[in-house]
């Protein structure tokens, strides 16, 4: 947060006195994204964690955590309040994943089934490199044959 000050405090050595300087207003901050107010229950307990944790009075749905000032150790503060008030298994990677309101609200409202986990994501990695590595078997396979095909040619 930025505070427009005529002078900076000083203590009698000189230095910037930090007890003196005024807080900040817990204004939400110029952003580019217009303010949106939170419409449902999910998005408005976000909101709340995220006005306690960051000290601003409107955060909007659309506004991203970071652009608010968040950082990564106030992330893990947030995980952590959020999972107590949803009382769901949250990962932290999902926090970063979405980092708005309206995104984590919608992925909080949707079922465990509907989620990916992240199980599921190795699985479907898993997946992709095993059909990678069986289309290049194939594709040797057939350069061997095309290969031992233009061999018999030439011995004939």
């Amino acid at each position: 947060a930025f505070v427009v000050l005529e002078a900076l405090p000083l203590t009698p050595n000189g230095k910037v006195d930090r007890r003196a300087l005024p807080a900040p207003d817990g204004a939400r901050p110029e952003l580019e994204t217009p303010y949106v107010m939170p419409q449902t229950g999910i998005e408005r307990a976000i909101a709340a964690v995220w006005q306690e944790a960051l000290n601003v009075e409107k955060v909007g749905v659309h506004d991203n955590f970071f652009d608010l000032g968040g950082h990564s150790l106030m992330m893990v503060k947030v995980h952590s309040k959020l999972q107590e008030t949803f009382e769901k298994d949250l990962s932290i990677v999902e926090m970063f994943r979405y980092p708005t309101i309206s995104a984590l609200a919608e992925y909080l409202a949707r079922g465990p089934g509907d989620r990916p986990s992240l199980q599921q994501g190795h699985d479907r990695a898993k997946k992709q490199k095993e059909a990678i590595k069986q289309r290049a078997q194939r594709m040797r396979a057939i350069s061997q044959r095309r290969a031992a095909g233009r061999h018999r040619d030439k011995s004939t």
